[in-house]
């Protein structure tokens, strides 16, 4: 069994880092004499130390520790992007969504330490819709937080959305954007993931078995059937379609597939109306409109602000108070600089091993 240290130069190795040890010891907030002598045995690592060490190593705090993989890392359902020129799903190009979900799920490791087996009761769509309630499309991420108990995370970072679990929380992660109508398809879409059940093992790669049934699911919550065939297409006016499209939170182009999907007829004025960009049909002046320009605008000022849930925020300024977590994970959340969080961390004591492992929600190796 390799010691503490043996791991810590082991992933040094691996990540072919050309920084010294004196810049490591530095980056993790200890001397290199300390990081020195805490790499050959003769002293113990903090395990806020170690929870520095894991973030800047990209690795598990668990496999430092134990030199055992993680048997609760995170799972991610269908990690991908979407190729939209050659119709297929892709992995991630340049690495970056890779960075970002680690540092989400690496925040989520540091405060929560329940299991990562969790499972989410299967649900169909109409018993999420109804959990939901009324009118929670209009601001969806916190509707979801708050009745289903599944955080939202908002960030720049990511293409495209993802469900994932860690800690023994569920989370969605979308980018941020100023398209709050592609956000709301996109978390309906996770939560089919979530409640259909796919997370396996390890991270998997998106596939049509899989992405197929978790865009049905998103869009019988979005759009369901029976409210779907309740408004006639064939005679509906612009104002009718306008406010139905505000109601329902959704993309022009979104509800043109819906309606060939469900193969509802509708009229050429319903067709042009919706080959139109969401903007421009919402934006435009036109009488009884159920909303207002305000309205619109709010809307898409929050899909474009960066979002944590306020749990996990608070989670951290406390664990970061008592010494317990690093304060760059927050203020990466927050998107501020660290020295910019006036929260002062008591030192840290050495921990034993088996403590750390008990107190990351982990059973002790026999």
């Amino acid at each position: 069994m390799t010691t503490v240290g043996e791991r810590i130069r082991q992933r040094i190795a691996e990540l072919q880092l050309a920084a010294p040890e004196k810049e490591i010891a530095a980056s993790v907030g200890i001397t290199p004499d300390v990081f020195s002598r805490s790499l050959n045995g003769k002293r113990t690592f903090t395990s806020t130390e170690l929870a520095h060490l894991a973030e800047r190593l990209s690795t598990s705090m668990y496999w430092l520790a134990t030199g055992e993989a993680d048997p609760f890392e995170a799972r991610i359902a269908a990690r991908h992007e979407y190729d939209f020129v050659n119709g297929r799903y892709v992995d991630d190009q340049d690495g970056s969504t890779r960075v970002t979900l680690d540092n989400i799920e690496l925040a989520y490791r540091q405060v929560y330490q329940g299991r990562n087996d969790q499972r989410t009761k299967v649900a169909n769509p109409a018993e999420v819709r109804d959990r939901l309630g009324e009118d929670f499309v209009r601001d969806f991420a916190a509707r979801v937080e708050e009745t289903l108990d599944i955080d939202v995370v908002r960030v720049e970072g990511v293409r495209s959305a993802y469900s994932l679990r860690a800690g023994g929380r569920y989370c969605i992660v979308v980018p941020r954007s100023s398209n709050w109508f592609h956000q709301n398809s996109s978390i309906a879409h996770e939560l089919g993931h979530i409640y259909l059940g796919h997370f396996n093992a390890s991270d998997e790669a998106a596939s049509e078995a899989k992405e197929g049934p978790a865009f049905d699911f998103g869009a019988q919550i979005l759009l369901p059937a029976d409210r779907m065939r309740a408004m006639d297409w064939t005679t509906a006016g612009r104002i009718d379609v306008v406010n139905f499209l505000w109601d329902s939170g959704v993309s022009t182009k979104y509800l043109a597939n819906r309606l060939r999907k469900l193969s509802l007829p509708y009229s050429d004025e319903v067709r042009n109306l919706l080959s139109l960009s969401t903007f421009d049909v919402l934006n435009r002046p036109l009488e009884g409109k159920s909303f207002t320009p305000f309205a619109v605008g709010a809307r898409t000022q929050r899909a474009a602000e960066r979002r944590f849930p306020d749990a996990l925020i608070a989670a951290h300024m406390e664990a970061v108070a008592i010494g317990k977590a690093p304060k760059e994970t927050v203020a990466w959340m927050l998107d501020v600089a660290p020295d910019d969080l006036d929260v002062h961390p008591i030192q840290s004591q050495p921990v034993d091993l088996d403590d750390l492992a008990a107190s990351l929600g982990l059973a002790a190796n026999g």
